[in-house]
């Protein structure tokens, strides 16, 4: 026992060495998230490795053997994926464990970081200060893992791992190079690519288990360690190597993981390197392990057999039999809820907050443009001929210049900042969302201000007539001027549009004063520069539906905007509407193709929102991994099933067995199983769930508008996200299956027949 615990201790030591050589090697990542993240990456990949190298030299060292028949061999390989942790050396993992908690404190807590290491590896952001928190707190975990697979090492294990590795990053790669020529839209070239980085892992596992001829579990962990531990190195140093210009296998990591990760190119780097840790590894573990269940399901007997007729017909058998049996009934019965409970709530949940984020996006696209074209510089005189051009683009129905600008508004008793837009009022094609949104005034009054309700010309009078010389005595008075004055007009006030919450808070209603100022001025006072002041009258008020709109932005005619801020004949940019929003991307390349790129800019509505709409698919894909949860729990249910089905039926498998079916053939009949419940379940939550949505959608649930700035629930049932709801289901409920398969098979028949 001294011997095994020295030697776990030695090679605690090698990782605190292999650790402090990495982050030497590394020291260029910049500190913050970034740094944390590559710590934690470079500290746990140590440990997994010194595990394994524990465990396979403890399972295949002197004195070990695997000799015996093949089958001998299978059954062995299979109770040890099933128990992988019966085999390991514990005694060694403890003491490289302790070791490594003991150094990690130690250095942690008396500053042994700050005088060993150089600045920018410890640094603020605490890279080395990471690592040896991952010495401290979760060595025995990253250890005990490693060991496991190096106990479960077998004879070509490495190479079929190396092949896997090859196989995925060949078809990752090709995919996602394929993919930018499938469409325009980025938002359609990510999504392949994530179906492409899926089912590349599926069919890794699914080649793996084919190849080996069992589930090579094993092989499927190593794979995904390697695959998920280089992405997210890459991620953490790329970025240098893009900086610095590097090439060779840098450069192709780069590229490599620019395609990998471009599912979440909208989600923030710095809030997903942490997750890139895990969640690689567990989501190609768990792709791989249906591919390869279902490879071993198909050649697990040495030889093609797709066949599931005999094995569906006693899985369903095994069911109707236990539909009587009061305990497994209900649990089976409770399996079945559990899922529809959880894919009905998904499909409700998602459905409503795509509802709400098409609802924003209609409002967004309501109020602004499609697709902006700007130019770098004060001096976009020429957008005339650039609206003449992009005109001609197919798919286009408007092109109008826009001024934009920063100001403040005012009334006698309210003051707010405001941003002013000065749009063409006399183009009906532009405006014609605009023109929708008044609901007090008049549109047209920007154009006849006139028209505005107390826009009546203010009279004047002349000055009052003054005498051309002293009059002697006794003589009249003579004036240079009749006595009686006529009036004169002075200039009727420009119209402004002013919106909803913008009204209430400076209480400012249609035909009341208002003033802007400008702080940006190029008028000159006695003491310099004074803000620019001009008065209008508002026109109407409008309402967006976006609070954000309504409190903040005022719409004038651009030439007035354009002498209000001083721009002369220049314009702040060209708003452009589409005839399809769907079309956004494919017309947006072939505008910039058009305005011939430098110095001018094309940026569409996503572009222009992507916070927004970030925070958006965050939160759904949070809402998504939250209550998928439920589904995963049912997915529990379904493993008491099965295994209660198993241990009851354990002569019906030694028959089976002792007739000649295969292992693979007994996994089929519980794969089977699990799958009608998983499949069930999930088909009853969607049609409950799609019946929910359409209910919502035709009677509608009414919301208070002054709080929620939404008349009505909204729903929007988006198909893809349905069938991904219930393909997620469906796999959580497969993977299920495999273990309580697995302990079927795992049933020599002499055991099933020992009492009879």
């Amino acid at each position: 026992m001294g011997n095994r615990l020295w030697t776990g201790a030695q090679h605690a030591l090698v990782v605190v060495v292999a650790q402090v050589a990495l982050l030497y090697l590394l020291a260029a990542v910049p500190t913050g998230t970034r740094a944390q993240a590559t710590g934690v990456a470079v500290t746990s990949l140590a440990m997994l490795v010194s595990g394994f190298i524990l465990g396979f030299r403890f399972r295949h060292g002197p004195g070990a053997t695997l000799n015996g028949s093949k089958g001998a061999q299978r059954l062995l390989e299979l109770r040890e994926i099933m128990a992988p942790w019966k085999g390991a050396p514990w005694p060694e993992v403890l003491a490289t464990a302790a070791v490594l908690a003991a150094v990690g404190l130690v250095a942690q807590f008396l500053g042994l970081l700050d005088g060993a290491l150089p600045p920018a590896v410890v640094g603020e952001g605490g890279m080395a200060r990471a690592a040896f928190a991952t010495d401290s707190v979760g060595g025995f975990a990253y250890v005990a893992i490693g060991a496991m697979l190096g106990v479960n090492h077998r004879p070509g294990t490495t190479r079929a791992a190396g092949l896997g590795v090859v196989i995925f990053a060949a078809v990752v790669a090709v995919a996602s190079e394929g993919a930018r020529y499938a469409s325009y839209d980025g938002n359609v070239i990510a999504a392949l690519r994530a179906v492409g980085v899926l089912v590349t892992a599926w069919l890794t596992g699914f080649v793996l288990a084919w190849v080996r001829r069992r589930l090579a579990f094993v092989e499927q962990v190593m794979v995904a360690l390697l695959v998920g531990y280089t992405l997210f190195l890459v991620a953490a140093i790329g970025p240098t190597f893009a900086a610095e210009g590097g090439g060779g296998v840098g450069g192709l990591l780069v590229g490599f993981m620019d395609g990998l990760l471009s599912p979440l190119q909208m989600v923030p780097q710095e809030q997903i390197l942490l997750g890139l840790a895990v969640f690689p590894t567990v989501a190609l573990v768990s792709l791989m392990t249906v591919g390869g269940s279902q490879g071993f399901l198909l050649h697990g007997g040495g030889r093609f057999d797709p066949g599931f007729g005999m094995e569906a017909q006693i899985a369903l058998r095994y069911l109707k039999a236990h539909r009587r049996d009061g305990f497994v009934g209900i649990v089976t019965i409770i399996a079945v809820v559990g899922v529809c409970l959880g894919v009905m709530a998904l499909i409700v949940v998602l459905s409503v907050m795509s509802g709400f984020e098409n609802d924003l996006k209609m409002k967004i696209l309501g109020a602004h443009a499609h697709i902006v074209v700007g130019k770098r510089g004060d001096d976009f005189t020429e957008y005339e001929e650039v609206e003449a051009q992009v005109r001609q683009v197919d798919g286009v129905s408007s092109a109008v210049a826009f001024v934009l600008g920063d100001a403040m508004i005012s009334t006698d008793v309210g003051l707010s900042g405001t941003l002013v837009k000065g749009v063409d009022a006399s183009d009906p094609e532009g405006v014609a969302e605009l023109r929708r949104t008044v609901e007090q005034g008049s549109f047209d009054d920007l154009l006849h201000p006139e028209n505005i309700p107390g826009a009546r010309p203010r009279l004047t009078f002349p000055p009052p007539p003054v005498r051309t010389s002293t009059p002697a005595v006794g003589q009249p008075i003579m004036l240079d001027q009749p006595a009686i004055r006529e009036p004169t007009q002075r200039r009727i006030l420009p119209g402004i549009l002013i919106g909803r919450e913008l009204s209430k808070t400076l209480r400012a209603y249609v035909g009341d004063t208002v003033k802007l100022v400008s702080p940006s001025s190029d008028e000159i006072g006695p003491l310099g520069p004074t803000p620019k002041l001009r008065r209008f009258r508002v026109a109407g008020v409008f309402y967006s539906g976006m609070y954000e709109y309504d409190a903040k932005f005022t719409y004038i005619d651009m030439k007035q905007a354009q002498r209000f801020f001083g721009l002369r004949k220049e314009a702040t940019g060209v708003e452009v509407k589409l005839a399809d929003v769907d079309e956004t991307a494919r017309i947006a390349e072939e505008v910039k193709r058009r305005v011939g790129g430098h110095p001018y800019t094309v940026k569409d509505w996503r572009a222009m929102n992507k916070e927004l709409f970030s925070a958006l698919l965050l939160e759904k894909l949070a809402m998504f991994i939250a209550l998928g949860m439920i589904v995963t729990v049912a997915s529990f249910l379904i493993v008491a099933v099965l295994v209660m089905i198993v241990l009851q039926r354990k002569r019906e498998i030694a028959i089976l067995k002792s007739l000649g079916s295969s292992d693979a053939s007994i996994m089929k009949i519980f794969v089977v199983q699990g799958l009608i419940i998983g499949v069930g379940g999930a088909l009853l939550g969607g049609l409950i769930g799609v019946g929910i949505c359409l209910f919502v959608e035709k009677f509608g649930v009414e919301l208070d508008p002054r709080i929620f700035y939404i008349e009505r629930l909204p729903v929007v049932m988006d198909w893809g996200e349905i069938s991904a709801i219930a393909v997620a289901a469906v796999i959580i409920s497969y993977l299920a299956t495999i273990y309580p398969a697995v302990t079927a098979a795992l049933h020599p028949p002499v055991e099933g027949l020992r009492d009879d």
